[in-house]
């Protein structure tokens, strides 16, 4: 069972990938936008949240492709917020395009190549020069959360994610929740540095895991996987 954090938590589930909010009473920091024209589901968990588009300070991409940074024009727009990406994918934003990654099994492998030949056009999104790009961990006290930004390369070569009082961990795709015996990533430029990048999560203590596809899950699951990952 997924424990509750201090700092509110929300997934939104955009269809084809989630995005989160993570909010200390009216400060809040938006974690991923969805695919293009998906920005209104984000405005209406706001509202749920009883949150305004301008209480988001900060936006956060885990990484560049279209089904996680697709709405951060409109986004941008309303919210006024700055918004975070890792130095190496900063060039990808301000082009609108990150390139499909390398299949990680045989299926998606064929996917890969496919989705290489087709993204030049279907993965294309508005483009956003960031306003601060990272190479390293990045605290978050500034905008009122308990955490910080934590780069875990692997799914991308700018894979980032975002520890919440050290036992919450927004992953972006460095963990996926689709499969029944697996969090391994169907997709991974480097699949070396992605087992780095989880040994990492493990060792800061993070307990629960909140993906970029899927629902949250424990720790445990997790480390079944990585020590299946490094037989």
């Amino acid at each position: 069972m997924v424990e509750r954090s201090q700092n509110r938590i929300t997934r939104i589930h955009m269809l084809a990938s989630n995005a989160y909010v993570v909010a200390n009473g009216k400060q809040a920091i938006l974690i991923d936008c969805g695919m293009k024209k998906r920005g209104k589901k984000i405005l209406a968990a706001l509202a749920r949240m009883q949150l305004s588009p301008r209480d988001i300070q900060l936006i956060i991409l885990t990484h560049t492709h279209y089904d996680h940074a697709g709405s951060i024009k409109a986004l941008q727009g309303i919210t006024n917020a700055k918004i975070l990406v890792h130095k190496a994918e900063a060039s990808c934003l301000a082009q609108g395009y990150c390139a499909f990654p390398k299949g990680t099994m045989w299926f998606p492998k064929i996917m890969s190549a496919i989705g290489r030949a087709l993204n030049k056009w279907v993965g294309r999104y508005a483009a956003v020069a960031p306003d601060i790009a990272i190479a390293k961990r990045f605290d978050l006290q500034a905008y009122g959360i308990d955490g910080y930004i934590l780069p875990t390369p692997g799914h991308t070569a700018g894979s980032l994610s975002v520890v919440i009082e050290k036992d919450h961990a927004i992953v972006g795709d460095t963990l996926f929740n689709i499969f029944k015996h697996s969090v391994f990533p169907p997709y991974a430029n480097d699949q070396k540095r992605l087992l780095k990048s989880w040994k990492q999560l493990l060792e800061i203590g993070c307990k629960n895991f909140y993906p970029g596809h899927g629902k949250p899950f424990t720790r445990e699951r997790l480390q079944k996987t990585y020590a299946e990952k490094k037989k």
